[in-house]
Formats: C-alpha cells, structure tokens, sequence
C-alpha cells in the first residue's frame, strides 16, 4: 500500500489550535515645578467632540463572482458571494478559468469512469455504481442494499461519504449535547486506555482489584491518608501504586467514552456490559475511528481520545474538510500535497531539508505548492465555510434532493509551469533501511530489527533538466511472511521486492488479485450474514473487485522491458503499486513484495496520471478464471470473471525501486523456506521453493495484456 493514513497526513487532526493574546500597558508624566519669572497664560484646550460611528467601508469587488442565472439542470452551479449564495451558469463559470467541483452524491474518481474504445464503442466500468453505492451508504461491498440504520464508515478505505452522508451527520449531531454529559478532564486525563479480550480481560480485573486490596491493606498499616503519601513514605510501593493509579484512571476515561460512543448513536447500551472492552464496544470504538479518520483499528490510543473529547461537529467539520479536499485534488487534476519536502534529502550536519522547488521560464526558482491545501481552502472560502456552524447552515438549506446535482465554480491556484496534458512523469521507490535476516530466534521471540528509514513512494516530473518531486508517501515493500508450501505445511519465507527499472504500462481500477497457489486456504474463506445466518462463503473481499481486496482499488502493474530483437517484450514479476485496505500496515509493517498505498492516495494518484499522460481504455479484461479448493471439511469453487477495468500507458511510465540500506549480516535475501519455531513438522525435509512469478505477490505471473513473454 498504500496508509491513511496517515498522510498523512495526519487525517486524524485537521483543525489548529488558535491562540490570541493581548498586552496594555500605560506610563505617567513627571511632575515640573512651577514657573518662577514669567507666568504663562494656558489656553483651555475643549473637550473632544463625539465622533458619529462611520460606515464600514463597502466590499471589495470580487472579481470571480458570476451573475445570478437560472440556467438549466445540467448547466447550474452555485457560488457564495458577499455571503450569499446565488445559482450561476456553468458554462460562464468554465469560460472566465473558473473549476467545477463536482458536489453531488453521483460523484465518482475519473479512476472509475466509463471508457470508450478505439470504435467508440462504450466501456463501462462497472465498479462506479459500487463505488457510489458504498459512499452513499445505499449498500455493501458486495452490491447488496444496508440494512436499516447501517453506515459503512469507509473513508480510511478510500471511499470518502457523500456529501448527503456528511449532511446527515450535522443534522443528527446539532440534536445532540454529547459535550455536556462527558467528562473530558478524564477523559484526556491519561495518554490511552489499554484493552484486552474477553478472557485476559477479567484476569487483569481481578489483579487490578487484588492490588488495590494489598496497597489499601499497607496504607491503612502506614498511617497514611492517601496511596500517593504510601508511595512517598515506603519507595517499595511507589510502581505498584503508580500501576493501579493509571489503572483507576483508565477506567475513568473508559466511562467517559462509553457516554460520548452512547450519545453519538454508536454503542447500544442494550447489547453492552459497561466497562468492558466486549465486542460492542469494540465495533463502535471502530466505527468512531473509522467515522473521524482515526488511524488506530480499535485501539484507545490518544488520538481517539482527543477526538472523542471533541465536539461533534467539529469533528464532523474535520470529516467534511477531507471530502472536499479529495473533491478538490481530481477536479483540479493535481496531487501536490505539501509531502515534496520528505522526498529532498536532509541537509549536511544536522539541517533540515531543503524546499522542494522548480525552475520557471524566465529563471525564478519557485516551491512546489501544497495545490491540494490550497484548492482546498479555496473551495470552503467560496462556499462560505469558515466553521462548522457555517457548514451546519449551508446543510440546513440544502436539501438531500439538492445533492442530486449540486456543483460549485471556484477559481483554483494558479498551475506551475510544469504542468500540462502531458507531463513526463518518473515514480521512484526508496526501500529504506533493509533487514534480510531471520526475525525470529529458535524460540520465535522477534529479534530487534530498527529502521530509522523507512519505504518511501516518490512521483517526480522531469521538467528543465531538473527532476522535480511532487509528493512523497509512506510504502511498504517484502519482507518475512507466512506462505503455504506444496507439502500443506507453512513457513516463513522473505518476499523480496523487485530493486531495478520497471515501467506502469497498465492501471487497473478496481483490480482482482490472484491467490498464488501457495496462499494460505483459510484467508480464501469468509463468513457473511445470509437469510438469518453466517454460512462459510469464498472470500472475495480478499481477491476483489473492491476496497478489501489485496490491491485495493487500483493496481500500477510494474513490468521489465526487455529489447527482444526489433521490439520491446515485457514481463510481469507479480509486483504492484497498489491501494491497501490494510491502512495499519503503512505505519511500517511488511507486504509480500508489493508496494501499497492509502486507498485515497492510489485512487488520486493514478487518476492524475491517466490525465496527465497519453492512455488508451482497453476497459474490462475477461479472465473466466474457476478454481475449486478444499478447505476444513468442504469444498469452495471460486469465480473470477474479470482482472479489472484496464487503462494502457504509452509511452510507458518510468518506476524505478532502489536498493535501500542494507542493514544486518545477510546481504541477499534468503529464497528458501525457514521453519516456524515451535512448529511440529510432519517431514524432516524442507519443500522446495517456487521462485516464478506465480510465487510472487501479483500471482498469476503471466504478463498482462500486450506482453510478449514470462519472467525470467
């Protein structure tokens, strides 16, 4: 992957803090001594008369503002102007280089937009009515309509809510008064809250309470008032009294967010046994996290707590900045997002980086512009939004039925010269710091492997003999992953990511992976709610179409070209540039080789790229793939029909992955299987290794469509 998430961006904390401060201050004259010789006739000096209060002065003209229209349906869009909003015509808007944003609820990335071929026949990409469905929340992943009540809270998955979603939530939450019944002294009185599962749960309980027994038990034998005065009188117990202190002081902030996920419509009181971390209170914790971009999968870090002491509309403020911001970026058809800065190197002797710039025409070195930020913040000043109370009343009138077409003309930052339908693009994949190493010792305790720098994805434009970046995104590449062998057994294994030059000669929106024969049968499974049950169905979360798949919703495909006589042959190593669901796994962890990105980012990032380089729409590839497995007592067939909506680069576009920093005694990757300690094996032998592209992270492995031959 891809992340969220951070950027990340850290999407969890939009909203600064503003600090204001005034000082006064006043003197006194010296008194003279009267005059001795001459006396001095002081004229009377008259009392100031009233000012009459004066007019504030008239507002400036703006010059994008449009006149007033009733233009027709397809032609309407709205501005705010003098803090009114007016109707204007579209096409005006377009001809005085104003940019439509694109507000309504049928809104989709151009990622996922029907193509035409080279006939003109259509194209359609099948996977924007699931897109739109799922941010509307009208239905599942799978096409099927929510049940009643039910929010899919996908936005760290890469599919921003609707505007109309959004617009509910500040009519429901300006209902509520969840700050006047939470505690957020306690509740921000700790750094997080640590949990544990049912059984662990009440072992933790019992010792928390065995504890508090033995120190009142010592304090009451001390003589002392209070378990801090223990502390300091006895120095034996000061760790146990600071253990069950931050302990008592959880629970306090434990109570605190049951009230607010109560309040807000998460948790069902009903189903939930207060103060435990039980499976209600762990679903609604997620969908808050997953509600207010929070990067934590369920975990009561820090974050979670700030933004549980937040009001809700501000953080539902917050929510509304990051949709109109992924708005703003695809109709703007820019990606820089002020991340530039991480792909310059840092300066000698400690200093920081220096400013990502470019050169113009007549010479003038320039920054790289944050033109995300910037649209962004250029779109809510023209709809008025300076608040969440100016949001609140921009929803209240409109209504739901308004999202059906709403738009809005707003002038976006001036483009850098380096900009243009065709922009000669570069990706580049630092690895970082690099460990092939066995992780483990023979009692499977993990073995410390630090990286001070980490896997990072760089998109650079090559413009006036300077290669300038554009943004800089955490990545993830291969490392030690369990994989099934051909005996039925697993084991470790090092999935390596491919260093070298490659090309994206193929996108594919909403791609469909291709389990690897050696991928483990139990992730190929899932249960799902059908006709009042949970029968055990094929996992098509995992191989997709969709946002859980293993590619998430768009896939680079990195191919090697090869000169093969007069032409050009290229193979297919099974590696991507992909999104990931696994938004977790972008904070450092490892992939089977591939390179993930946030969904969000993905979906932007190719999406610039097929507007700002030549791309042909080859559209859905048939693929009518059938495989039938056994798996804990009963046999699945699975049905992949299609690879995916296909786009074709040409010329290619250049991606190149660099060898990192390799750190710990190996300095090549192992390619043999590695036993997992502790595991009984029921042969002393180890199995051989495939080491074809099938075996890889794409699998599959023959090249996609145009390629002329297999990887080496």
């Amino acid at each position: 992957m891809g992340v969220v998430t951070t950027r990340a961006l850290a999407v969890h904390s939009l909203l600064p803090m503003l600090l204001a401060g005034s000082l006064a201050a006043c003197g006194r004259g010296r008194s003279r001594p009267p005059a001795q010789a001459t006396e001095i006739s002081v004229p009377a000096i008259a009392a100031p008369t009233p000012r009459a209060a004066q007019p504030a002065p008239p507002p400036k003209p703006d010059p994008d503002a449009l006149p007033e229209a009733d233009p027709p349906a397809e032609r309407r869009a709205i501005q705010v102007v003098a803090g009114k909003e007016r109707l204007v015509d579209a096409e005006q808007a377009v001809q005085r280089g104003l940019t439509l944003v694109d507000l309504s609820d049928g809104w989709a990335p151009y990622i996922f937009q029907d193509g035409k071929a080279a006939d003109g026949a259509l194209l359609p990409n099948r996977y924007r009515a699931v897109f739109v469905g799922l941010a509307n929340d009208r239905s599942d992943g799978d096409g099927q309509a929510l049940p009643p009540g039910e929010r899919n809270y996908l936005e760290l998955y890469g599919i921003p809510p609707s505007l109309s979603v959004v617009r509910a939530r500040f009519l429901a939450d300006a209902a509520r008064s969840c700050e006047a019944s939470v505690d957020n002294a306690r509740l921000l009185a700790v750094d997080g809250i640590e949990t544990f599962g049912h059984s662990t749960e009440k072992k933790e309980a019992s010792k928390h309470r065995l504890r508090g027994l033995r120190l009142e038990s010592a304090r009451a034998k001390a003589g002392v008032a209070t378990l801090e005065e223990l502390a300091s009188a006895d120095p034996h117990y000061a760790d146990e009294v600071k253990t069950y202190l931050r302990v008592e002081a959880e629970h306090a902030a434990f109570g605190e967010v049951e009230k607010r996920l109560a309040c807000e419509g998460l948790l069902e009181a009903g189903k939930h046994k207060p103060g435990s971390y039980d499976a209600p209170m762990r679903s609604a914790v997620l969908d808050f996290q997953q509600k207010n971009g929070v990067f934590a999968q369920a975990d009561l870090t820090r974050a979670t707590l700030e933004a549980t002491a937040r009001p809700l509309l501000a953080n539902d403020f917050a929510t509304l900045r990051r949709v109109l911001a992924e708005r703003a970026a695809h109709a703007g058809n820019f990606v820089e997002d002020g991340t530039a800065i991480l792909a310059m190197p840092f300066g000698k002797h400690g200093k920081p980086r220096a400013t990502p710039s470019y050169r113009t025409a007549d010479g003038k070195t320039l920054p790289v512009p944050d033109l995300v930020g910037q649209a962004t913040d250029a779109l809510l000043a023209r709809l008025g939004l300076a608040s969440p109370e100016d949001a609140l009343a921009f929803f209240r009138r409109h209504s739901e039925s308004d999202f059906r077409w709403l738009r809005v003309a707003v002038r976006f930052p001036e483009l850098p010269e380096y900009y243009g339908p065709k922009m000669d693009l570069v990706a580049e994949i630092d690895r970082g710091d690099i460990w092939y190493d066995f992780p483990f010792d023979s009692k499977g305790n993990r073995l410390p492997q630090p990286r001070t720098r980490y896997p990072a994805f760089n998109l650079y434009v090559r413009w006036r003999g300077e290669k300038v970046p554009l943004v800089s995104w955490r990545t993830t590449i291969g490392g030690w992953r369990s994989e099934l062998a051909a005996d039925g057994e697993e084991y470790y294994r090092y999935k390596d990511s491919d260093v070298g030059k490659r090309v994206w000669r193929h996108i594919v929106a909403a791609p469909v992976w291709l389990p690897p024969l050696s991928s483990p049968l139990a992730s190929m499974v899932k249960t799902k709610w059908v006709a009042g049950g949970y029968p055990r169905v094929v996992n098509y979360d995992e191989t997709g179409p969709g946002f859980l798949s293993a590619y998430g919703l768009v896939a680079g495909i990195h191919e090697q070209a090869k000169q093969r006589g007069s032409g050009v042959a290229y193979f297919d190593n099974g590696i991507r540039t992909h999104g990931s669901f696994d938004y977790m796994s972008l904070r450092g962890r490892f992939s089977h080789g591939c390179h993930r990105l946030y969904n969000n980012l993905a979906v932007r990032l190719f999406s610039f790229v097929l507007k700002h380089r030549h791309a042909k729409v080859l559209g859905p590839m048939a693929l009518g793939l059938r495989r039938t497995f056994y798996w804990d007592g009963e046999v699945y067939e699975m049905r992949l029909p299609t690879r995916g909506f296909y786009y074709e680069l040409d010329p290619a576009l250049p991606v190149e992955t660099l060898k990192g920093t390799i750190a710990g005694q190996l300095q090549q990757p192992m390619t043999e299987y590695v036993r997992k300690p502790g595991v009984t094996y029921a042969s002393g032998k180890l199995p051989t290794a495939p080491n074809g592209p099938d075996s890889k992270a794409g699998g599959g492995g023959r090249a996609d469509p145009g390629a002329e031959g297999r990887a080496p």
